[in-house]
C-alpha cells in the first residue's frame, strides 16, 4: 500500500494537521477529496454540524451518506523532511466507517503522485527524476 504524508491547512483559522493518507486509486471523485476522521476535522478547528453538509455519495459497495466540507482546504504533499512537494485544494469528507485517511484519484493526480508499486509501497513525485523512488510513509501511532 502506498501512503503519503500530507498537511491539511485551514487557512482561515491558521491551523494545520499532518496526517498519513492512503493513496487509493480506486476511490474516484470528480474533484479533489481527502477522507479524514472526525478527530482530524476537529483538530483543524472545524465544526461537524456547521462546516459540513450531509450528502449522498456513491461507493463501490453502494450509496451512503457522508459529511462533506462546505469549502475546500489546502492539502500539501510532504517529503520525509516535511518539505512541500506540491499542493492542491480539496474537500474533506468525514466518514464514520473510515479506518485510515485516504485520498481519491483526482487528489492523487493533482498532487503529482505517481505510484510505481502499490504492493511494495513505492512511488515518486511528478518532479522527481525518473530513477528516484520514494517509499510509503508509515502510519502515525495512535
Amino acid at each position: 500500500m502506498v501512503r503519503v504524508k500530507v498537511r491539511l491547512v485551514n487557512e482561515r483559522k491558521g491551523i494545520s494537521r499532518t496526517i498519513i493518507a492512503l493513496v487509493e486509486g480506486g476511490a474516484e471523485s470528480p474533484v479533489p477529496v481527502v477522507m479524514v476522521s472526525s478527530e482530524d476535522a476537529k483538530a483543524l478547528g472545524l465544526d461537524l454540524s456547521r462546516d459540513f453538509e450531509l450528502i449522498e455519495v456513491e461507493l463501490a459497495l453502494g450509496r451512503t451518506c457522508e459529511l462533506v466540507s462546505r469549502s475546500r482546504f489546502k492539502v500539501e504533499l510532504l517529503d520525509g523532511d516535511d518539505n512541500v512537494l506540491s499542493n492542491t485544494r480539496a474537500y474533506l469528507i468525514v466518514s464514520a466507517n473510515l479506518n485510515e485517511p485516504l485520498m481519491t484519484d483526482t487528489t492523487i493526480d493533482e498532487l503529482g503522485i505517481q505510484v510505481i508499486s502499490f504492493r511494495r509501497g513505492l512511488w515518486r513525485h511528478v518532479n522527481d527524476p525518473s530513477d528516484f523512488i520514494r517509499r510509503s510513509a508509515f502510519p502515525f501511532a495512535s
